[in-house]
């Protein structure tokens, strides 16, 4: 079933010369939505509509809609301070697209000053706000910015720099995500903690003093950052991805699940690895990937997440929006968007490499040196071979080389379906 939808959403291959062996696109691969976006959220009307938000370079919080989750256009901005007599607004970041009732709700970061100030004020900081827009026409006309459990002590709105206090668990700050459990609302965000840095946490809509702790940063390379939770379903698990590091830096994907929103937190006994950052041999980035959001079509479920680009120095150069679709091991985990993890028998008198196989057909010969371990992760990044990009989806066979005294004895290929995230072979 995988294969017939994916068949529907992928381009076809264009631009390769007359006798060029080529592949057609693997129907697990990602495929660009839009340039230049970040911190996208998606809410799905049904299987012919979609809408997509996110964080642009400009002061203003593109909309766009979709039919097929392939082609994205744009439909309007929303800039709130548009919509506000009184207040100005800058920094709009990760919206989160619901609705309730009769209307669309659009909640999404801003700093807040008096209009006609400088914004943002050295004592303001980014805070959560809410728009809604009637449903009637699809048309998305969100209007005034309102405030979130104003004058209470639940976690709110809170535009001044640091805490409230009541705790800094109480001001919403960044990545807000509103979810249906099939019982209960939730609304997940990431607040400042001042030792820990970035923490998630969420509260019940319905009993927003209630609040739980999600994710907390521990590892360095966190950066002291988790942020951007989203949530979904698939067959009576509860999924929740967040991301860690910096965007700049060592920024990833990891992911919690259970069979209750309540057991998501940071106590949860197991955090798996969505995505892992790539770098080049001498440490450069080459991408990174985080802030997700997910959908389905067809049945079919699709995550668009963000992909951090970097320049062949290893600078930052912006993001962009892609969608893939996801896959799951039989046990309910998911397969990993980028790595791939190989284990073999090794023996005491050998060193081992790794060759890649392309869809093509073409193989990248000395893409891992692997030395005397008897496994590696494969991460899309062949440091052997010159730092050569070779996506998961898009390989066809790994082969390992058993290597004595620099001589090959014995090799090892193995067929690879472009989506599971380990293989094992006798070397």
């Amino acid at each position: 079933m995988l294969l017939g939808l994916l068949a529907l959403l992928l381009p076809p291959v264009v631009g390769l010369g007359a006798g060029t062996a080529h592949a057609d696109p693997s129907p697990y691969g990602r495929t660009l939505a839009v340039e230049g976006l970040a911190d996208p959220d998606i809410y799905k009307v049904d299987d012919n509509l979609y809408f997509l938000s996110g964080t642009s370079s400009q002061n203003f919080l593109p909309i766009y809609t979709s039919t097929d989750l392939v082609t994205f256009s744009l439909l309007r901005r929303y800039d709130p301070s548009e919509y506000d007599d009184r207040y100005d607004y800058c920094n709009q970041w990760a919206p989160e697209l619901d609705r309730r009732n009769d209307e669309y709700v659009l909640y999404f970061v801003a700093a807040r000053v008096d209009k006609g100030t400088p914004c943002p004020a050295s004592n303001s900081e980014q805070t959560i706000f809410y728009a809604t827009a009637s449903d009637a026409n699809n048309d998305m006309q969100f209007g005034t910015p309102r405030e979130i459990n104003a004058d209470t002590e639940h976690p709110r709105t809170y535009v001044t720099k640091g805490c409230p206090s009541d705790g800094c668990d109480r001001a919403l700050r960044l990545d807000p995500s509103v979810y249906s459990d099939g019982s209960r609302r939730w609304m997940h965000y990431t607040w400042f903690d001042p030792v820990a840095g970035s923490v998630v946490s969420a509260f019940p809509l319905d009993d927003p003093a209630d609040v739980i702790q999600v994710a907390r940063p521990t590892a360095p390379a966190e950066h002291r950052i988790n942020e951007a939770p989203t949530l979904f379903s698939r067959d009576g698990r509860h999924y929740l991805v967040y991301s860690t590091g910096h965007y700049r830096g060592e920024y990833g994907m990891t992911y919690m699940m259970g069979a209750q929103v309540s057991e998501l937190t940071w106590q949860h006994p197991q955090h798996w690895s969505f995505s892992s950052p790539l770098r080049a041999h001498d440490g450069r980035m080459i991408e990174n990937h985080g802030h997700n959001t997910v959908t389905d079509r067809g049945g079919q479920l699709y995550t668009l997440y963000h992909v951090g680009r970097f320049t062949s120095a290893g600078v930052f150069a912006g993001r962009d929006v892609y969608v893939q679709p996801l896959t799951f091991r039989g046990d309910g985990l998911l397969n990993t968007l980028n790595t791939v993890a190989l284990r073999w028998s090794a023996t005491g008198d050998s060193t081992y490499s790794l060759d890649v196989q392309t869809r093509d057909g073409a193989w990248i010969t000395n893409c891992l040196a692997i030395g005397a371990a008897s496994s590696v992760i494969f991460n899309e990044v062949c440091t052997g071979a010159g730092d050569t990009v070779v996506r998961k989806a898009d390989a066809a066979a790994f082969r390992i080389n058993r290597v004595v005294a620099g001589e090959t004895v014995a090799t090892t290929t193995l067929a690879y379906d472009g989506y599971s995230d380990s293989l094992d072979a006798t070397v």
